[in-house]
């Protein structure tokens, strides 16, 4: 039971587990959803900015990134390019650079690039960055971008402005690239009035914390607008186009973070939820089971254990448990031992009631042939009418004194297999030589004058064996052997018993083997079963009948076995294989 004690601790300790499982990936799934809205956000704010965050997190350290096996083209998007500058001012990773971009950059095209947002044809943003792993450097990680409004404000700061305004020739030239972009420029003096205008024509009137908002979070908008302060005049240009980058982009990075974990909460609540769902059916169906059994035993049903079709619900084809009952495999071998135990008590009574019943049903049976034979010759003999010779008497005399040894036996015969069937386990088993305890049984038929006629040899097993054994029981099996061999055949055949070792030592193999008649198929098939050869005790030979069942019952309490090879006119070989003791 510490075994089952153990294991449901085990199944328990899984499904909290899973639930503490569960509870901290939707702890990370809502800190990761959480973040992905305000990336989203931060996105929706300002496109490209995002993108280069987003990039600078997913490259990392450039040189460990290139080890790895990954190109810095599969995570850039399309119409953008990238530039990755080191400490040095050189550029150690490219990708859909412009032709006319440097290699190497000093101090002032860092200044020229941060004022002016623009690098060669292209606005840029940038982003200083030193990953967390790596060798510790920091990297300027530079996003290209077509952006038409940067571009424009530029040329006009540099090639057009004068003092603070755009002169009277170049204004047609200024007009015509605004309409082109569908923009406007607006320029205003120190007291906030209105300079000159070009483009849309439309008066602007903007929020103070608009301009602001505009500046940080540009695609919130849908027109962009692009500041500039000529310190010299005191005019503030603002031009404005629209925004035609305002797309949705989408943050991959965080997005498929978000979706793993998503997913991985998902299944393991789906995983939980199936493993609430098995563990009531798991722990539910055999409390079921164990209680139609208890009923059962209650009724003295004890063979039944478990019905047909409960047996296909628990136990495989194979015989062996299936998985979801395998929890409770000691309560399941604990009831099949209590209903075994049981079971055979109840047998061991109806065993016992039906061996007396036989012993007396046998014994009445048997006896009435030789009572009803020495009855008439009673009668005979109480015959006044009738002078008996002294032969006729010496027979009648002989033959009341074989019926009478025959009843003898038989009540013997009986009552020794009746002790055998309801007294085994009052035996008590001594080990012996087996050579000098085989001498010992046949010694006596050497000198027995009746067996005069007879010969029996006995072949030892070298070197001698020890066998563990009741003895008298065992002297008994010998003598039926031997008896039943020299009872059906004539005087003159002879015996020899033999003992060899079987299976490395393991077993003792005692073979009878004799020259006579032989027996047929039919006999052997029923030779040791009880009153085979009938009780007709008009032959004396013919004996009890349970002869060779006792010797076959003797063999199984020393946990042996009998067999029998016979050919009619060619003998017949009596095996008995013992254990051995291996000490």
């Amino acid at each position: 039971m510490k075994k089952l004690r153990s294991r449901l601790f085990f199944h328990f300790s899984i499904q909290f587990s899973f639930i503490s499982l569960l509870m901290i990936v939707v702890v990370f799934t809502a800190f990761f959803i959480g973040l992905y809205y305000i990336s989203n956000e931060d996105r929706e704010a300002d496109y490209y900015q995002a993108q280069l965050e987003e990039l600078a997190i997913e490259v990392g350290d450039p040189y460990d990134y290139k080890e790895m096996g990954n190109d810095i083209s599969d995570v850039l998007p399309e119409n953008v390019w990238l530039q990755i500058i080191d400490e040095g001012g050189n550029v150690i990773e490219s990708e859909n650079v412009p032709e006319d971009l440097k290699e190497s950059y000093n101090s002032f095209d860092m200044i020229q690039m941060k004022e002016r947002e623009q690098l060669g044809e292209s606005a840029v943003k940038y982003s200083l960055e030193k990953p967390l792993y790596g060798n510790g450097n920091e990297y300027l990680f530079v996003l290209g971008y077509k952006d038409s409004g940067t571009i424009l404000m530029n040329e006009l700061v540099e090639n057009v402005k004068i003092n603070g305004s755009i002169p009277e020739a170049d204004k047609s030239e200024v007009e015509e690239k605004l309409n082109r972009l569908e923009g406007k420029l607006v320029i205003y003096n120190e007291a906030g009035n209105l300079v000159q205008q070009f483009g849309n024509q439309e008066q602007v009137e903007e929020q103070p914390l608009g301009m602001i908002e505009k500046d940080t979070s540009p695609d919130h908008f849908s027109e962009k607008q692009y500041t500039f302060l000529d310190r010299d005049s005191g005019n503030s240009w603002i031009l404005y186009t629209p925004n035609e980058q305002n797309q949705d982009m989408p943050l991959t990075l965080y997005r498929n973070i978000t979706f793993v974990f998503v997913g991985l909460a998902g299944i393991i609540l789906l995983v939980t939820v199936f493993i609430s769902f098995w563990n009531s059916f798991r722990y539910g169906s055999p409390l079921f089971i164990f209680s139609n059994w208890l009923n059962r035993m209650g009724n003295g049903n004890y063979e039944e254990v478990l019905t047909e079709q409960e047996k296909k619900k628990v136990y495989r084809k194979n015989g062996k448990l299936k998985r979801r009952y395998k929890l409770y495999k000691e309560v399941f071998q604990a009831f099949d031992d209590m209903a075994a135990k049981l079971d055979a008590s109840r047998k061991e009574r109806e065993q016992l009631e039906k061996s007396r019943e036989e012993w007396v049903a046998g014994i009445s049976h048997d006896l009435r042939t030789p009572l009803t034979t020495m009855e008439g010759y009673g009668r005979l003999l109480g015959n006044r009418e009738y002078d008996w010779s002294k032969q006729e008497l010496q027979e009648i005399g002989d033959t009341i004194t074989d019926k009478s040894n025959y009843m003898v036996d038989l009540i013997e015969d009986f009552t020794l297999s009746f002790r055998l069937k309801n007294d085994a386990n009052r035996l008590t088993f001594s080990l012996v030589n087996i050579n000098e305890f085989m001498k010992q049984i046949l010694e006596k038929f050497q000198k027995d004058v009746a067996f005069k006629d007879y010969q029996i040899v006995y072949k030892p097993i070298h070197p001698d064996k020890k066998i563990e054994v009741n003895e008298r029981l065992f002297e008994r099996m010998i003598d039926n052997l031997v008896y039943n061999a020299w009872k059906h055949n004539p005087p003159e055949i002879a015996i020899k018993i033999e003992a060899a070792e079987l299976g490395e030592g393991k077993a003792l193999e005692i073979r009878i083997i004799d020259n006579g008649i032989g027996m047929d198929e039919e006999t052997q098939k029923h030779l040791f079963t009880r009153y085979y050869r009938g009780t007709n005790t008009e032959e004396r030979n013919e004996g009890t009948g349970l002869g060779m069942s006792i010797a076959l019952q003797i063999a199984k309490l020393h946990q042996g076995t009998i067999s029998v090879q016979s050919e009619e006119d060619l003998g017949t070989t009596v095996t008995v294989v013992l254990p051995c003791d291996t000490e």
